[in-house]
C-alpha cells in the first residue's frame, strides 16, 4: 500500500528556510462572499508543559496535522504571511501552543492542496479559536535594498536563461543559492529574516547569479558566530545595503480571538 506524500505549509517553514509568503485569502470573519470549506472532524488540544519541538501544519492526503503551535503560528500558515504582518491579538497567542489533527471529508477528490488547506484551516480557526480578523495598510517600519556605492557583485544572467533556488538553514544561519534570480525575489526572501519587510529600491530589473550566506537579523546570534549578519553579508557578498525606512505594509489585524475549548 502506497503512503501518501507529506507536505507543509510554505509559510511557517519559510519563516527560517526558503518559501517566500505573500498575502492570501478572504479574511475569517468578514461579511458576504464566499463559504469557505472547512474540515468534517477537527481536534484541537492544547500542549501542556514545556514546549521543546513544534512542526506543521503539514498536509497529509486529506489530513492537516500541527504540533505545539502558537495561534500566531496558525493564522501566519493559514493566512501564508510573514508574522510581522500579523498585528494585534491576545497576550496567550503566543504563549499557548496547540496540536491540531484535522481531517476533510472523504469523496471530493484527491490530496488537498496547499490553497484547500489554507482555506480549512481559516474556518477552523474561526469556529474553534473564535478568530475575527480584517486587512489594513499601515505605515511601518520597513528596509528598503539598495545598491552599495560600488555597484552590485552579483553576475547576470540571460532573461530566458534556465535557474534554481535554494535556502538551506542551520544554528549557524542560512545559505541560499540563486542561478536565476531578480532582485523582487531576493527582497521576498530577506523579509522573512529580516524582523519588518524588505522592499526592492535597486532599480536593477534584470536577472542575476549570486550566493548569500548570512544570520537573520530576527535572531539573537549565538556567542563566538562567524556568520555574518544580514547587513553585513549583502554588502560584502552582493553589494547591496539595507536603509532603514517607512512604508506602507499589509497587515492582519486580530480584532477577537478566543481560547479554545478541547476536544
Amino acid at each position: 500500500m502506497s503512503i501518501p506524500s507529506i507536505r507543509a505549509f510554505p509559510a511557517l517553514l519559510s519563516v527560517c528556510l526558503a518559501a517566500g509568503c505573500t498575502a492570501w485569502g478572504q479574511a475569517v470573519g468578514q461579511s458576504g462572499g464566499a463559504v469557505q470549506p472547512s474540515f468534517e472532524v477537527a481536534s484541537v488540544k492544547l500542549r501542556k508543559g514545556e514546549v521543546t519541538f513544534s512542526s506543521g501544519p503539514f498536509i497529509r492526503g486529506r489530513m492537516v496535522r500541527a504540533t505545539a503551535l502558537t495561534l500566531r503560528d496558525l493564522i501566519a500558515g493559514a493566512y501564508d504571511i510573514r508574522y510581522d504582518q500579523i498585528s494585534g491579538g491576545p497576550s496567550w497567542a503566543d504563549s499557548d501552543h496547540y496540536d491540531i489533527d484535522a481531517k476533510a471529508a472523504e469523496g471530493e477528490g484527491g490530496p488537498l492542496t496547499e490553497a484547500q488547506a489554507r482555506q480549512m484551516m481559516q474556518s477552523l480557526l474561526a469556529d474553534r479559536f473564535q478568530l475575527r480578523v480584517h486587512r489594513e495598510t499601515q505605515e511601518a517600519p520597513v528596509y528598503e535594498l539598495v545598491v552599495g556605492k560600488n555597484g552590485p557583485k552579483m553576475k547576470p544572467v540571460a532573461a530566458d536563461a534556465p535557474g534554481n533556488s535554494h535556502v538551506m538553514g542551520n544554528d549557524k544561519g542560512l545559505h541560499m543559492e540563486r542561478s536565476h534570480g531578480v532582485m523582487q525575489e531576493l527582497a521576498d526572501q530577506l523579509s522573512l529574516t529580516a524582523g519588518r519587510p524588505v522592499l526592492d529600491r535597486t532599480g536593477l530589473t534584470g536577472a542575476y547569479a549570486y550566493k548569500l550566506d548570512w544570520y537573520p537579523a530576527n535572531r539573537i546570534p549565538p556567542p563566538d558566530l562567524d556568520t555574518p549578519s544580514m547587513f553585513t553579508a549583502l554588502q560584502e557578498q552582493l553589494g547591496l545595503r539595507l536603509e532603514s525606512a517607512k512604508g506602507p505594509v499589509e497587515k492582519l489585524v486580530i480584532d477577537h480571538a478566543e481560547r479554545p475549548s478541547e476536544n
